[in-house]
């Protein structure tokens, strides 16, 4: 048993027992190995939960770092597009996003102070790059002037709030509302046509 295959079994142990039910015992038997065995792994439980939210956390960067990657031959909405629907589709039965939205909110607390400071710093890095493209859009004139950091939040957290619903979708009724919401959004971020803006004028 290598340590990816322990971490591996641990995170669906700490989903389905908690940190405080799942103990090294537990987390023996699920491996299949002897219980000195693992330690000669891990020091305890706390070094497994570390391990198991270092690889959440490591696969989650690497898949916003290729979702947000620029291609030069998109526009920046479809770009936001992709990173949108790609983002809700990578949370689908994802078992370790679901791990770190759990423990992000009921931490043990020997991690919780770490597990604050990396949310912030990965919603950071995602932001920057949500802003990045609002920016370039709005440069190009194929997004509407607006404050680039407010509908970089605005897009941010209605992903975020949706991402949260996951587990509750089917694929078919996730991608219908994946769409709509990204309908609703592209609306208010697009430039209004003459049209448009002539029928706002007046109506205020």
């Amino acid at each position: 048993m290598t340590k990816p295959e322990i971490i591996h079994r641990s995170l669906t142990l700490f989903m389905e027992k908690g940190y405080d039910g799942a103990s090294m015992s537990d987390i023996a038997q699920a491996t299949g190995i002897k219980k000195a065995s693992l330690y000669a792994h891990f020091s305890g439980k706390e070094e497994i939960f570390s391990a198991v939210f270092s690889d959440v956390l490591l696969d989650y960067r690497e898949a916003i770092s290729a979702l947000t990657k620029k291609r030069a031959d998109e526009s920046s909405l479809t770009r936001l597009e992709r990173m949108f629907r790609g983002f809700l589709r990578y949370c689908y039965q994802n078992t370790k996003v679901y791990f770190w939205d759990r423990y992000f909110y009921y931490p043990p607390e020997f991690i919780r102070a770490r597990m604050e400071e990396e949310t912030r710093a990965t919603q950071d890095e995602f932001l920057n790059a949500i802003r990045s493209a609002m920016e370039e859009g709005m440069a190009h004139g194929e997004i509407r002037n607006q404050p680039p950091e407010a509908a970089a939040l605005a897009y941010y957290y209605l992903m975020i709030g949706l991402s949260m619903s996951v587990k509750l979708y089917t694929r078919e009724a996730l991608e219908e509302d994946i769409s709509l919401a990204w309908s609703g959004l592209k609306q208010g971020l697009r430039p209004m046509t003459q049209e448009e803006s002539s029928k706002w004028k007046k109506e205020n």
